[in-house]
């Protein structure tokens, strides 16, 4: 017998405050030099939006580390107020100094919080 709930949990925030997420491939002798350089741009996102959230990340699975010549990154944003048109503005012109010989092309995307009820609902299509 599961113990998980019939039903979804709703998420607890009532409003849905979008987040950026990017990622693109770093070539395994581009690491260190990446590194400082997407961290010193998030430091400067940071110190210019109070409140916002960037992280960087690697994907972690096994074969990421051994097989490939390039690792997947991903840099993380969230702000209490959601991501807004001007931050996300804000970090594709931080991002445009980084050098492009550096990571290979930035893949963005934004995503919100899952709340029930889902609004507009989901309709299922009539025969």
């Amino acid at each position: 017998m599961s113990d998980l709930p019939d039903t979804p949990t709703p998420m607890p925030s009532p409003t849905a405050l979008p987040a950026q997420f990017v990622y693109y491939r770093v070539p395994h002798a581009n690491r260190h030099a990446a590194a400082l350089a997407v961290q010193a741009m998030q430091a400067a996102l940071t110190q210019q939006w109070p409140g916002l959230q960037a992280t960087l990340m690697r994907r972690a699975d096994a074969t990421a580390h051994t097989e490939a010549a390039e690792d997947t990154w991903m840099e993380t944003y969230a702000h209490p107020a959601g991501v807004s048109a001007a931050l996300a503005q804000a970090i594709a012109a931080q991002a445009s100094a980084l050098p492009s010989s550096l990571i290979g092309v930035r893949h963005v995307e934004t995503f919100e919080p899952l709340t029930l009820p889902l609004h507009p609902p989901l309709t299922t299509p009539t025969a």
